[in-house]
């Protein structure tokens, strides 16, 4: 399970989700408020299911078709999870009068995930590819 490079990529891919909660997405230096993604019931959803897939897609590894939805579905909630971000940061900044702040390093977290998930879905289908040809293998 652990030793296919996708169950890497998917397990980065869920310890991120899972740093994202402890990281504050914005912050404004004059009032001194900072965002963090528990803040917004919504958004904290959407990442803590984004992780939970990610982390279950890992025993999924004999149900390669299922991975793969999965998958499909985690990148939709991460691009869910960058738009919820900056919509989310634009509702607090305009409620506390915010006129210029700071995006921390945290608010880009989401994009990585995409890319780990794009990297399993390659490792996948690489897989599917390599079983495809060792059965043609046999039956010749």
């Amino acid at each position: 399970m652990i030793q296919r490079i996708q169950s890497l990529w998917l397990l980065l891919a869920s310890s991120i989700a899972a740093l994202i909660w402890f990281l504050p997405v914005f912050s404004d230096e004059e009032t001194g408020k900072i965002f963090f993604i528990t803040e917004s019931l919504i958004l904290l959803l959407v990442v803590v299911f984004s992780g939970f897939i990610s982390f279950a897609s890992i025993f999924f590894f004999k149900k390669r078709s299922t991975q793969k939805q999965f998958i499909i579905l985690n990148i939709c909630l991460a691009l869910a999870t960058i738009a919820l971000e900056y919509f989310q940061i634009e509702n607090f900044k305009s409620q506390l009068g915010i006129k210029q702040g700071h995006w921390q390093i945290s608010a880009i977290l989401p994009f990585f995930i995409i890319l780990f998930l794009v990297f399993a879905y390659r490792g996948i289908r690489k897989d599917e590819k390599l079983l495809s040809s060792t059965d043609r293998l046999r039956q010749s």
